[in-house]
C-alpha cells in the first residue's frame, strides 16, 4: 500500500534556513554522528557545534542543589536582580499590585510537569530551583527560607546583592525537624518594622503545595497585612530575554524540530509504508527517547556572533564556542510528545498519548506534538499529517 503523508502547515521561513545550513554525515543516517566538532563559519566568526555531555554531570535537566560543582552565576545573577528592582520600582503600581514587599514561594519538587511562576523567577535569578523555600525581596533586606544546604548555595552572593540592590541577604535556616512557624514570625515582624504601611506582593494563581507553603499561606493571610498579586510583573519581566536566554531558546526550538523531521517522519513513514501497526503511547516513548537522547541533532547554523560579523578575537572566541554546544544533560522534555489519530483529537495543552493503535487509512489525520526543553527554556512543535490528502 503506497501513500502520501503530507505536512501541514508548511515548514517556516526560520526553520527553511535551518534546514539549508545543516550538516548531514556521510552516512546518510537520521541517527546523529558521534559527538565530535565541525566547523561552522557564523557572521564573521567560526565555531565548533557539537551535541557533548558533561562527564561532571550524569542524566537529563539541572543539576541537584547540594553539588558540589554547583555555583550561582553572579554576574547573570546581579544584573537580573538589578533589572527585578527597577522594574518594580518603575511599574509598582501597574504590575506588582502596589506591593513594596515580594513573597516568591516555590513547592516541593514533583514528577508531574508544572510551569511555576515561582520556579520561573528561582532559575531566572540563580540557575536553579530552590523547592520549598520562601524569597521575600524588600527594599532594605531579601529574606529566604530554606535549608541548610540552599544556605551555603547562597552565601555567595551576599556580598553582590548588596553592591547591586542595597539590600541584605538575610537567611532563615529550617532543619528537617521544625515546621517553619519561628522563622515566619521572624519575617513578618522584620516587614513590620522596616515598612510603615507594608503590602506583600505574592503569585495569587498558585495554590500552596506542603505543609511549609500551607502554613505560609495561612500565616500571609492571617497576618492583617494587604496583599497585591504579583503575576502580571513577574510575566512581564521574564518576557523579555537577554541574548543567553536566546540561544538556549534557540536551541530548545531546534530540539523539537530537528527531531520531528529527523526521527519522527522518518519512523511514521516506516509505519504506513510497511503498513506496520503502532500504538500513540508507544510512538510517544519513542519519540521522548529522542529528545532527550538528542537522536535528531545535526549541525546547525546559529548566528551568536554579535561583533558586527568582524573577526572574533581569542577571548570572545571561547565565549562563541561555549554557547554554541548543545549538552546532553541540559535537555528535557517539556511533556511527554503527543501523537493522535482516528478522528479522535483533544487540542488541549494536557492532552496524553492513548494505547490505540495509529489510523493512517487514506484521507484520514494524524496530530503531533513535540516539545523540548534546552538549559529550563521550552519549546513547542505541533504538526498534522493528512494522509493521501484529496485536492479539494
Amino acid at each position: 500500500m503506497a501513500m502520501s503523508l503530507k505536512q501541514t502547515p508548511p515548514a517556516s521561513e526560520w526553520y527553511r534556513e535551518i534546514c539549508e545550513n545543516r550538516e548531514i554525515d556521510r552516512e546518510g543516517s537520521c541517527r546523529p554522528p558521534p559527538p565530535r566538532f565541525v566547523s561552522v563559519s557564523t557572521r564573521g566568526c567560526s565555531y565548533p557545534f557539537s551535541l557533548v555531555r558533561s562527564e561532571q554531570h550524569c542524566g537529563n535537566g539541572p543539576p541537584a542543589i547540594g553539588r558540589s560543582d554547583c555555583k550561582i552565576d553572579l554576574y547573570n545573577c546581579s544584573r537580573r536582580l538589578q533589572a527585578l528592582y527597577a522594574h518594580w520600582n518603575e511599574y509598582r503600581e501597574i504590575f506588582w499590585g502596589c506591593s513594596n514587599v515580594l513573597a516568591i514561594a516555590t513547592p516541593p519538587p514533583t514528577y508531574d510537569f508544572r510551569y511555576l511562576k515561582s520556579s520561573a523567577m528561582n532559575i531566572w535569578l540563580f540557575g536553579y530551583e530552590f523547592p520549598q523555600t520562601i524569597m521575600v525581596f524588600g527594599e532594605k533586606q531579601i529574606h529566604f527560607l530554606c535549608s541548610q544546604m540552599k544556605a551555603s548555595l547562597l552565601e555567595a552572593v551576599t556580598k553582590t546583592v548588596q553592591d547591586v540592590v542595597g539590600a541584605d541577604i538575610v537567611v532563615h535556616v529550617k532543619s528537617k525537624g521544625e515546621d517553619g512557624s519561628t522563622q515566619m514570625d521572624a519575617i513578618f515582624n522584620s516587614i513590620r518594622t522596616q515598612l510603615k504601611s507594608p503590602v506583600v506582593g505574592y503569585i495569587a494563581k498558585e495554590a500552596p503545595e506542603g505543609k511549609l507553603l500551607e502554613m505560609w499561606a495561612h500565616k500571609l493571610k492571617n497576618s492583617g497585612l494587604p496583599r497585591g498579586d504579583i503575576t502580571h510583573g513577574i510575566s512581564d519581566i521574564l518576557a523579555l530575554k537577554d541574548r543567553m536566554e536566546i540561544m538556549n531558546v534557540r536551541k530548545a526550538a531546534y530540539l523539537s524540530a530537528s527531531t520531528l523531521e529527523y526521527c519522527v517522519v522518518p519512523k511514521l513513514l516506516r509505519i504506513i509504508d510497511e503498513e506496520k501497526r503502532a500504538t500513540h503511547s508507544s510512538l510517544s516513548k519513542m519519540t521522548e527517547k529522542a529528545v532527550l537522547e538528542g537522536k535528531g541533532v545535526r549541525f546547525i547554523y546559529l548566528p551568536v556572533c554579535q561583533n558586527g560579523g568582524k573577526k572574533a578575537t581569542h577571548s570572545s572566541f571561547s565565549d562563541e564556542r561555549e554557547q554554541s554546544l548543545l549538552r546532553l544533560e541540559k535537555i528535557d522534555i517539556c511533556y511527554a510528545p503527543i501523537f493522535q489519530s482516528g478522528g479522535k483529537f483533544d487540542l488541549r495543552p494536557g492532552a496524553i498519548s492513548n494505547d490505540e493503535t495509529l489510523y493512517y487509512d487514506s484521507g484520514s489525520a494524524i496530530v503531533c506534538a513535540v516539545g523540548s526543553q534546552y538549559n529550563s527554556y521550552c519549546s513547542n512543535v505541533a504538526r498534522t499529517f493528512l494522509i493521501d490528502p484529496t485536492p479539494t
